[in-house]
């Protein structure tokens, strides 16, 4: 059964459609009076601002049908509106501006309005959602109960029994209760949801940009030219490792001129030539600009080659920018086939030189060295490097025949300041301390989050230069953003679900780019136990997720919550006599007015007794209901609750279960922002006879109200109740299953809880908001919470998920905000 009855569809009253989803008030009531007196083509909910013009509110509705519409624009469409389709294909459209959230009883996309508190609604921070006050949700005869018996529980201090506004409230309420009590409704909530959370009813219809499966993928047939051209050069699983010389090289004749030329066709003209081995020119641009630079670069592999013996080098300014000049499209794709060989050309050199400016010193320390060394592919090019040949170091400063020699090793030694990570790479390459995948992968990337790239080949480099120390390579897509190409390099390979596992990190900062593996709580990747997986990438930076749990938050409301506790004796005599008070009182009165007709003046006295009966049961009500529902809590129905703004424990117990009992907890380590400690108040308040070395040895903790024990918290609170509107807020969450609250930040409310890993025995959990137009799930938060919430929750379908938002409410400012009218930030109908 549900907890409330789910609301009813409402085709042409806007007005109670917004009061059944969200409980709050629209200010369009008075305005929706006034009947259409032109039916529209299809069923729209119209939310309208009475204080709008007529030429506004038409601009506002945009109806379905092959007709012009109201604001002009052919068939009715406006190009501000964004487009949605629910889980049951029920088509919504709505301005991009406004937040919204899919409603946990049907599925419809509601405005999404937040219940804030008083520091949060007196200031008005810049918002894209909607603002109200804090409403109670528990029953309304507890509610009762507890005004009659006890003060303001908006501190522990306050809890208890003021006799003296006992004395004023006990008979009102005593009267309300014998009416409500006679009336047939439940005392407490109801089960909703069998025992589990609200469901996040949430449904992808997107084809993915590349799907693992690639069956899944959209047809050739049906697909325009920028995805035709990505969709028809995707390998099946990924490429297998295979050594592949380079395309191009720069052949040295015998009169000492250069000849830069494809390597197949040098080898056609040459026909006694039986070996192409060649010299690795590894310079950083900056150092040699312009034609001077190139000049140089052509001696140093001319000089090289010789040095070694063989009559061929490689440099990238000779031998991958002037691919076919006179071809771009030609150009682009050697290009593409050349990143993809990369590491082939890395491995297949026959030595490696190096140019520098210079000078260096006989230690070979110098800046030029080391700003090479800090060059994004320096990395394979060490590395990977097999040769038997020294390194050869040339500076522009010294003639070419006072070229140096060095040892790979030392080299890297000179080079590369990130000891505690590029070592580790250096022990695998090298066979004396073999990494796993995962953690090849992860010590890779935080080496190449140290170097840079000053000319990208192409948009997703750092994934190509990743890609050369992997086992499968999947193919290069020049259209591929560095996410993309990194998320296809990650499912091509056995990185033990290195994305999944990254998506579950916290970034300390707003600014952290995606590929940051700092973790708000210090984990590594290898820490995080993956329980989903990412079967495909979308458009943009996201990533398709299957196999993921989750459920919905309330912003809206406080709704009852069942709760069951361990009942003794006198909490069940307590229920059946709160509960057969109005039997007593009937009875009594149908055997009074029977024995007054009969004239049976004996038997009066019984129906006095009963009535006098009932006038106790009530005159004792309150205190009956304190009693029966003040059990301890050992199990309760599963809601996330959220307010925006932060509340203490107390308010919070109140306003959710009308008194308080001590149910709700501060979480110990669920957010950045918990703080926990030794228990030393309960510990003595339960074991008084243990001395102080006995208590500490009893090891218990407990979470802290985080804006009473850290002041950095507080200020935290106090600053965000005035951000902006691209700034971080405080947010509150309520449990009510593990009976935790938890305070955190993020730029938008998260409207759904998405658990996909475990970590140090607990889960992570994501909040992600929702971008409705595109139907993207978002990142705002990154929670851990308890084992035992992932079997409460459902499982969800396919969700598109993105680590950023990036959209048009972020490039909304204040003046832009202020002009919204409210129907803009609300909805503009449904069609069904």
């Amino acid at each position: 059964m549900p907890l409330l009855d789910p609301p009813k569809p409402v085709k042409t009253s806007a007005d109670k459609v917004h009061k059944a989803h969200t409980g709050g008030y629209d200010p369009s009531e008075e305005a929706s009076k006034k009947p259409s007196s032109k039916k529209p083509a299809r069923a729209v909910v119209d939310y309208r601002d009475p204080n709008e013009t007529r030429s506004q509110q038409n601009h506002s509705l945009s109806t379905e049908g092959g007709r012009e519409g109201k604001d002009g624009h052919e068939g009715g469409y406006d190009p501000s509106l964004g487009y949605h389709r629910d889980y049951l294909k029920r088509k919504f459209t709505g301005y991009e501006i406004n937040e919204n959230f899919l409603s946990p009883y049907d599925g419809r996309l509601c405005p999404l309005i937040i219940q804030s508190s008083e520091d949060v609604l007196q200031s008005q921070p810049k918002s894209t959602w909607h603002r109200k006050g804090i409403r109670h949700g528990s029953p309304w005869m507890i509610r009762i109960a507890n005004w009659a018996m006890s003060r303001d529980h908006g501190s522990e201090d306050s809890v208890g029994t003021d006799v003296a506004v006992a004395r004023r409230r006990w008979l009102p309420a005593c009267l309300a209760l014998s009416l409500l009590i006679s009336l047939p409704i439940e005392v407490a909530a109801t089960p909703s949801n069998f025992g589990r959370y609200d469901p996040f009813l949430y449904k992808d219809w997107r084809y993915p940009l590349d799907a693992q499966n690639k069956s899944e993928n959209r047809d050739d047939t049906q697909i325009n030219n920028r995805h035709s051209e990505v969709q028809t050069r995707r390998p099946v699983v990924g490429q297998r490792l295979k050594l592949a010389g380079p395309d191009y090289l720069c052949f040295i004749e015998s009169d000492g001129n250069v000849v830069p030329s494809k390597v197949s066709d040098w080898t056609e003209e040459n026909e006694r030539m039986t070996s192409t081995d060649y010299v690795f020119v590894s310079f950083f641009g900056r150092h040699f600009p312009g034609s001077k630079g190139n000049k140089y670069l052509q001696d140093v592999g001319v000089d090289a080659a010789r040095a070694i013996g063989v009559n061929a080098y490689w440099s990238s300014n000779s031998c991958l920018w002037n691919l076919d000049e006179e071809d771009e499209g030609k150009n682009k794709r050697e290009k593409e086939q050349t990143i993809w060989n990369m590491s082939d050309i890395i491995r297949r050199a026959s030595a490696i030189a190096i140019a520098v400016p210079g000078p260096l010193d006989a230690q070979f320390n110098g800046d030029s060295l080391k700003e090479w060394g800090n060059r994004s592919w320096t990395m394979p090019e060490l590395l990977l490097y097999t040769g038997h040949h020294p390194i050869f170091i040339y500076e522009q400063v010294k003639r070419l025949d006072e070229r140096r020699r060095l040892p790979r090793r030392e080299l890297w030694n000179k080079t590369w300041s990130d000891t505690a990570y590029s070592g580790q790479l250096i022990d695998h390459y090298e066979g004396s301390l073999m990494l796993t995948p995962l953690e090849l992968n992860t010590v890779a990337l935080h080496c190449l989050q140290n170097r840079y790239t000053t000319t990208e080949y192409l948009p997703g480099e750092v994934a190509y230069i990743l890609m050369g120390l992997l086992q499968q390579r999947p193919e290069v897509v020049a259209s591929d953003s560095e996410f993309q190409a990194f998320a296809r390099l990650s499912l091509a390979n056995d990185s033990n679900l290195l994305l999944e596992r990254m998506i579950c990190l916290l970034p300390s900062s707003l600014d952290a780019d995606w590929w940051s593996l700092e973790d708000a709580w210090n984990a590594t990747l290898w820490d995080i136990y993956p329980k989903s997986q990412i079967c495909g990438i979308g458009e943009g930076e996201t990533v398709i997720l299957d196999g993921a749990h989750g459920a919905a938050i309330r912003w809206d409301r406080f709704v009852p919550v069942l709760t069951l506790g361990d009942e003794t004796l006198r909490h069940r005599l307590a229920r059946w006599t709160f509960r057969t008070m109005p039997a007593f009182f009937f009875i009594g009165i149908i055997w009074v007015i029977a024995s007054v007709v009969t004239s049976q003046w004996a038997s009066l006295a019984i129906g006095g007794t009963l009535l006098s009966l009932s006038a106790v049961i009530v005159f004792l009500s309150p205190l009956l209901l304190r009693l029966i529902y003040s059990t301890k809590t050992r199990d309760s129905q599963p809601f996330f609750f959220g307010i925006e703004g932060y509340l203490d424990k107390y308010q919070l117990e109140l306003l959710i279960f009308g008194s308080y009992e001590g149910r709700l907890n501060w979480s110990a380590a669920n957010s950045p922002l918990s703080r926990h400690r030794l228990d030393r108040e309960g510990m003595r308040r339960d074991f008084p006879n243990l001395d102080e070395e006995s208590l500490i040895e009893q090891n218990m903790y407990t979470g802290l109200d985080p804006v009473e024990a850290d002041d950095g918290v507080k200020d935290l609170v106090e600053k965000a109740s005035r951000s902006s509107l691209h700034e971080k807020k405080i947010f509150t969450l309520v449990d009510t299953y593990t009976m935790t609250i938890t305070l955190f930040e993020a730029v938008r409310p998260p409207v759904a809880v998405v658990v996909c890993a475990a970590e140090g025995g607990m889960q992570r959990a994501l909040l992600c908001s929702e971008e409705w137009t595109t139907g993207t799930l978002f990142r705002e938060t990154v929670l851990r919470m308890e084992t035992r919430v992932w079997d409460k929750m459902d499982t969800l379908p396919r969700v598109r998920l993105g680590l950023k938002r990036k959209d048009t409410r972020d490039a909304i400012d204040d003046s832009q905000h202020n002009s919204l009218s409210s129907r803009q930030l609300g909805i503009a109908g449904w069609s069904i």
